[in-house]
Protein backbone atom coordinates (compact mmCIF):
# COMPACT_ATOMS: atom_id res chain seq x y z
CA UNK A 1 0.00 0.00 0.00
CA UNK A 2 1.48 3.07 -0.62
CA UNK A 3 1.31 6.23 1.71
CA UNK A 4 -0.40 9.65 0.18
CA UNK A 5 0.77 12.76 -0.15
CA UNK A 6 1.73 14.84 3.29
CA UNK A 7 -1.22 16.81 4.28
CA UNK A 8 -0.93 20.50 4.07
CA UNK A 9 -3.38 21.66 6.77
CA UNK A 10 -3.95 21.87 10.56
CA UNK A 11 -5.58 19.22 11.82
CA UNK A 12 -8.52 20.40 15.03
CA UNK A 13 -10.19 18.49 17.74
CA UNK A 14 -13.29 19.77 18.46
CA UNK A 15 -14.11 19.69 22.31
CA UNK A 16 -17.30 20.44 24.14
CA UNK A 17 -19.87 17.44 24.11
CA UNK A 18 -20.27 15.62 27.41
CA UNK A 19 -20.71 11.98 25.72
CA UNK A 20 -19.47 10.37 22.73
CA UNK A 21 -19.92 12.33 19.28
CA UNK A 22 -22.05 10.18 16.72
CA UNK A 23 -23.01 12.95 13.82
CA UNK A 24 -20.59 15.17 12.21
CA UNK A 25 -21.01 17.16 8.47
CA UNK A 26 -19.56 20.19 6.58
CA UNK A 27 -22.12 23.04 6.09
CA UNK A 28 -22.42 23.22 2.27
CA UNK A 29 -19.85 26.47 2.45
CA UNK A 30 -17.81 24.73 4.22
CA UNK A 31 -17.41 27.41 7.03
CA UNK A 32 -19.22 25.37 9.82
CA UNK A 33 -19.85 22.10 11.05
CA UNK A 34 -22.03 20.48 12.94
CA UNK A 35 -22.21 17.66 15.52
CA UNK A 36 -24.21 15.83 17.49
CA UNK A 37 -23.99 13.21 20.53
CA UNK A 38 -25.26 11.13 23.59
CA UNK A 39 -25.33 13.89 25.40
CA UNK A 40 -28.45 15.00 23.60
CA UNK A 41 -27.42 18.03 21.76
CA UNK A 42 -26.04 19.68 18.21
CA UNK A 43 -23.21 22.29 18.60
CA UNK A 44 -21.70 24.33 15.62
CA UNK A 45 -18.18 24.76 14.74
CA UNK A 46 -16.04 27.26 13.29
CA UNK A 47 -14.57 24.70 10.68
CA UNK A 48 -11.35 27.28 10.55
CA UNK A 49 -10.85 27.90 14.07
CA UNK A 50 -12.48 24.37 15.87
CA UNK A 51 -14.24 26.77 18.04
CA UNK A 52 -17.94 26.67 19.08
CA UNK A 53 -20.31 29.15 17.05
CA UNK A 54 -22.85 30.27 19.36
CA UNK A 55 -25.26 28.65 22.01
CA UNK A 56 -25.67 24.78 21.98
CA UNK A 57 -28.79 23.61 20.46
CA UNK A 58 -30.43 21.90 22.85
CA UNK A 59 -34.50 20.16 22.99
CA UNK A 60 -34.13 16.79 22.10
CA UNK A 61 -34.41 14.64 24.90
CA UNK A 62 -32.11 11.74 24.62
CA UNK A 63 -29.25 10.56 22.04
CA UNK A 64 -29.01 12.50 19.04
CA UNK A 65 -27.92 10.17 16.67
CA UNK A 66 -27.12 12.16 13.21
CA UNK A 67 -27.28 15.51 11.64
CA UNK A 68 -27.89 16.79 8.11
CA UNK A 69 -28.03 20.35 6.65
CA UNK A 70 -30.05 21.78 4.00
CA UNK A 71 -28.98 21.77 0.30
CA UNK A 72 -28.94 25.98 0.72
CA UNK A 73 -27.40 25.66 4.19
CA UNK A 74 -29.88 27.43 6.42
CA UNK A 75 -32.14 24.55 7.95
CA UNK A 76 -30.25 21.93 9.91
CA UNK A 77 -32.47 18.46 10.77
CA UNK A 78 -31.71 16.37 13.55
CA UNK A 79 -32.45 12.18 14.44
CA UNK A 80 -32.74 11.06 17.87
CA UNK A 81 -33.50 8.37 20.11
CA UNK A 82 -36.72 10.35 21.70
CA UNK A 83 -38.46 9.44 18.39
CA UNK A 84 -38.17 12.80 17.04
CA UNK A 85 -36.60 14.64 13.90
CA UNK A 86 -36.28 18.59 14.71
CA UNK A 87 -35.34 21.34 12.35
CA UNK A 88 -33.74 24.44 13.11
CA UNK A 89 -32.43 27.61 11.84
CA UNK A 90 -28.62 27.79 11.51
CA UNK A 91 -28.86 31.39 12.12
CA UNK A 92 -30.96 31.87 14.92
CA UNK A 93 -29.86 28.12 16.74
CA UNK A 94 -34.03 27.89 17.32
CA UNK A 95 -36.05 25.27 16.53
CA UNK A 96 -38.27 25.49 13.48
CA UNK A 97 -41.89 24.53 14.13
CA UNK A 98 -42.73 21.72 15.91
CA UNK A 99 -41.16 17.86 16.35
CA UNK A 100 -41.46 15.71 13.59
CA UNK A 101 -43.82 13.32 15.37
CA UNK A 102 -44.84 9.96 13.71
CA UNK A 103 -41.85 6.93 14.28
CA UNK A 104 -42.81 4.74 17.33
CA UNK A 105 -39.09 4.35 17.85
CA UNK A 106 -36.07 5.68 18.04
CA UNK A 107 -35.17 7.87 14.67
CA UNK A 108 -31.47 7.24 13.52
CA UNK A 109 -31.16 8.41 10.24
CA UNK A 110 -31.57 11.89 8.64
CA UNK A 111 -31.27 13.32 5.16
CA UNK A 112 -32.63 16.08 3.17
CA UNK A 113 -33.41 15.97 0.03
CA UNK A 114 -31.17 17.26 -2.79
CA UNK A 115 -33.76 20.02 -3.65
CA UNK A 116 -34.65 20.78 -0.15
CA UNK A 117 -38.25 20.22 0.17
CA UNK A 118 -38.13 16.57 1.72
CA UNK A 119 -36.56 15.47 4.70
CA UNK A 120 -36.23 11.45 5.18
CA UNK A 121 -36.29 9.65 7.98
CA UNK A 122 -35.38 6.14 9.70
CA UNK A 123 -36.08 4.32 12.25
CA UNK A 124 -36.40 1.60 14.82
CA UNK A 125 -39.46 1.25 14.15
CA UNK A 126 -38.67 -0.29 10.92
CA UNK A 127 -40.04 2.40 8.89
CA UNK A 128 -38.42 5.46 6.95
CA UNK A 129 -40.96 8.41 6.72
CA UNK A 130 -40.65 11.77 4.19
CA UNK A 131 -41.90 15.17 5.79
CA UNK A 132 -42.60 17.99 4.03
CA UNK A 133 -39.86 21.09 4.44
CA UNK A 134 -39.66 23.12 6.47
CA UNK A 135 -43.23 22.15 7.39
CA UNK A 136 -42.33 18.72 8.67
CA UNK A 137 -45.59 17.76 7.37
CA UNK A 138 -45.71 13.68 6.50
CA UNK A 139 -45.84 12.43 2.89
CA UNK A 140 -47.68 9.21 2.11
CA UNK A 141 -47.23 6.44 4.31
CA UNK A 142 -44.35 5.33 5.82
CA UNK A 143 -41.89 3.31 3.50
CA UNK A 144 -42.03 -0.35 5.33
CA UNK A 145 -40.32 -3.18 4.11
CA UNK A 146 -36.81 -3.87 6.65
CA UNK A 147 -37.59 -6.96 9.59
CA UNK A 148 -34.44 -5.02 11.28
CA UNK A 149 -34.04 -1.12 12.37
CA UNK A 150 -33.48 1.50 10.01
CA UNK A 151 -30.25 3.19 10.88
CA UNK A 152 -29.36 5.06 7.85
CA UNK A 153 -30.92 7.17 5.03
CA UNK A 154 -29.81 8.59 1.93
CA UNK A 155 -30.98 10.17 -1.23
CA UNK A 156 -30.01 9.50 -4.81
CA UNK A 157 -27.90 12.76 -6.19
CA UNK A 158 -30.91 13.35 -8.76
CA UNK A 159 -33.47 13.07 -6.16
CA UNK A 160 -35.43 10.30 -7.49
CA UNK A 161 -34.49 7.47 -5.30
CA UNK A 162 -34.13 6.94 -1.29
CA UNK A 163 -32.35 4.54 0.37
CA UNK A 164 -32.25 2.58 3.51
CA UNK A 165 -30.54 -0.03 5.58
CA UNK A 166 -31.93 -2.73 7.92
CA UNK A 167 -32.23 -6.38 7.25
CA UNK A 168 -31.06 -5.71 3.62
CA UNK A 169 -30.10 -2.17 1.61
CA UNK A 170 -33.50 -1.03 -0.12
CA UNK A 171 -34.75 1.50 -2.73
CA UNK A 172 -37.84 3.23 -3.04
CA UNK A 173 -39.10 5.58 -5.19
CA UNK A 174 -39.44 9.41 -3.89
CA UNK A 175 -42.25 10.73 -5.93
CA UNK A 176 -44.49 7.17 -5.41
CA UNK A 177 -43.07 5.71 -1.69
CA UNK A 178 -42.96 2.38 -3.96
CA UNK A 179 -39.81 -0.41 -3.85
CA UNK A 180 -37.53 -0.34 -6.93
CA UNK A 181 -35.74 -3.34 -7.71
CA UNK A 182 -35.19 -6.00 -5.39
CA UNK A 183 -33.12 -5.82 -2.01
CA UNK A 184 -29.70 -5.50 -2.08
CA UNK A 185 -28.71 -8.32 -0.43
CA UNK A 186 -24.99 -9.98 1.01
CA UNK A 187 -24.47 -8.62 4.13
CA UNK A 188 -24.73 -11.46 6.62
CA UNK A 189 -25.79 -8.95 9.82
CA UNK A 190 -27.80 -5.33 9.27
CA UNK A 191 -26.18 -2.66 6.88
CA UNK A 192 -26.07 0.37 9.19
CA UNK A 193 -24.58 2.89 6.92
CA UNK A 194 -25.48 4.13 3.55
CA UNK A 195 -24.17 6.56 0.68
CA UNK A 196 -24.65 7.31 -2.89
CA UNK A 197 -21.89 8.39 -5.06
CA UNK A 198 -21.43 11.47 -6.82
CA UNK A 199 -22.41 10.46 -9.96
CA UNK A 200 -25.18 8.47 -8.33
CA UNK A 201 -24.55 4.84 -10.14
CA UNK A 202 -23.08 3.43 -7.17
CA UNK A 203 -24.13 3.10 -3.37
CA UNK A 204 -22.27 2.36 -0.19
CA UNK A 205 -23.14 0.12 2.84
CA UNK A 206 -21.50 -0.44 5.74
CA UNK A 207 -22.46 -3.47 8.53
CA UNK A 208 -22.61 -5.22 11.47
CA UNK A 209 -20.84 -8.21 9.35
CA UNK A 210 -17.66 -5.90 9.56
CA UNK A 211 -17.83 -4.84 6.16
CA UNK A 212 -18.39 -3.15 3.25
CA UNK A 213 -20.49 -3.29 0.39
CA UNK A 214 -20.56 -1.26 -3.20
CA UNK A 215 -23.49 -1.92 -5.09
CA UNK A 216 -24.43 -1.19 -8.85
CA UNK A 217 -28.01 -0.12 -7.61
CA UNK A 218 -29.16 -0.25 -11.42
CA UNK A 219 -28.81 -4.00 -11.98
CA UNK A 220 -29.73 -4.94 -8.46
CA UNK A 221 -25.85 -6.69 -7.17
CA UNK A 222 -22.46 -5.78 -6.20
CA UNK A 223 -20.22 -3.75 -8.51
CA UNK A 224 -16.74 -4.61 -6.26
CA UNK A 225 -16.13 -6.41 -3.12
CA UNK A 226 -16.75 -7.35 0.02
CA UNK A 227 -14.33 -4.58 1.18
CA UNK A 228 -12.90 -6.50 4.27
CA UNK A 229 -10.40 -5.33 6.80
CA UNK A 230 -12.39 -3.68 9.84
CA UNK A 231 -12.23 -5.83 12.83
CA UNK A 232 -15.84 -4.30 14.42
CA UNK A 233 -19.00 -2.71 12.96
CA UNK A 234 -18.75 -0.16 9.99
CA UNK A 235 -20.82 2.08 11.18
CA UNK A 236 -20.53 5.22 8.55
CA UNK A 237 -19.50 5.08 4.86
CA UNK A 238 -18.97 8.53 2.69
CA UNK A 239 -17.75 8.62 -0.80
CA UNK A 240 -14.77 11.20 -1.91
CA UNK A 241 -16.55 13.75 -3.96
CA UNK A 242 -14.36 12.98 -6.50
CA UNK A 243 -15.89 9.39 -6.70
CA UNK A 244 -12.86 7.67 -6.78
CA UNK A 245 -12.53 6.99 -3.49
CA UNK A 246 -14.83 5.65 0.09
CA UNK A 247 -14.37 6.41 3.51
CA UNK A 248 -15.52 3.86 6.04
CA UNK A 249 -15.63 4.32 10.04
CA UNK A 250 -15.76 1.53 12.56
CA UNK A 251 -16.40 0.73 16.05
CA UNK A 252 -12.46 -0.44 15.50
CA UNK A 253 -11.39 3.09 15.72
CA UNK A 254 -10.67 3.45 12.61
CA UNK A 255 -11.15 5.08 9.37
CA UNK A 256 -10.15 3.18 5.93
CA UNK A 257 -10.02 4.47 2.67
CA UNK A 258 -10.77 2.33 -0.10
CA UNK A 259 -10.16 2.67 -3.77
CA UNK A 260 -14.12 2.35 -5.28
CA UNK A 261 -12.79 0.46 -8.64
CA UNK A 262 -11.21 -2.23 -7.40
CA UNK A 263 -12.25 -2.28 -3.66
CA UNK A 264 -8.88 -2.37 -2.27
CA UNK A 265 -7.36 -0.45 1.29
CA UNK A 266 -5.49 2.24 -0.04
CA UNK A 267 -5.14 3.75 3.48
CA UNK A 268 -6.35 4.32 6.76
CA UNK A 269 -6.32 8.24 8.15
CA UNK A 270 -4.48 9.42 11.57
CA UNK A 271 -7.37 10.48 13.21
CA UNK A 272 -5.68 10.43 16.42
CA UNK A 273 -9.13 9.29 18.25
CA UNK A 274 -9.18 6.93 21.42
CA UNK A 275 -13.29 5.08 20.80
CA UNK A 276 -15.47 3.84 18.23
CA UNK A 277 -15.87 6.42 15.34
CA UNK A 278 -19.04 6.67 13.92
CA UNK A 279 -19.76 8.89 11.34
CA UNK A 280 -17.32 11.64 9.18
CA UNK A 281 -18.31 13.80 6.40
CA UNK A 282 -16.52 15.85 3.87
CA UNK A 283 -16.01 19.38 2.29
CA UNK A 284 -16.93 20.19 -0.87
CA UNK A 285 -14.05 19.60 -2.70
CA UNK A 286 -12.24 16.76 -0.42
CA UNK A 287 -9.50 18.64 0.67
CA UNK A 288 -10.97 17.95 4.83
CA UNK A 289 -12.91 15.23 6.33
CA UNK A 290 -14.80 15.59 9.75
CA UNK A 291 -15.23 12.49 12.44
CA UNK A 292 -17.27 11.50 14.92
CA UNK A 293 -16.37 9.49 17.76
CA UNK A 294 -17.65 7.59 21.29
CA UNK A 295 -14.46 9.53 22.68
CA UNK A 296 -15.82 12.50 23.63
CA UNK A 297 -14.57 14.44 20.13
CA UNK A 298 -15.05 15.08 16.49
CA UNK A 299 -12.23 15.98 14.29
CA UNK A 300 -11.72 18.31 11.30
CA UNK A 301 -8.93 16.53 10.04
CA UNK A 302 -6.97 16.97 5.77
CA UNK A 303 -7.61 14.32 3.84
CA UNK A 304 -4.28 13.12 1.74
CA UNK A 305 -4.35 12.42 -2.02
CA UNK A 306 -4.03 9.15 -2.16
CA UNK A 307 -2.57 7.20 -5.02
CA UNK A 308 -4.61 4.87 -7.15
CA UNK A 309 -4.84 1.06 -6.41
CA UNK A 310 -2.34 -1.06 -8.14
Amino acid sequence: MESAAAPTQPSLVLTGHREGVIGAVFHPDDHLVATSGEDGTIRLWDATTGEQVGETLTGHTDTIWLVAFHPEGRLLASASEDRTARIWDVTTGRQVGEPLVGHTAGVYGVAFHPDGTLLATGSADHTVRLWKVPGGEPVGEPLTASTDEIDGVAFHPDGHLVASTGDAVRLYDTATGQPVGNPLVGHTKGAVSVAFSPDGRLLASGSDDLTVRIWDHAAGGPAVGPLVGHTDAVDGVTFHPGGRLLVSAGEDCTVRVWDVASGKQVGELETGHTAPVWNMGFDRTGSRIVTASQDGTARILPFPAYPAAG
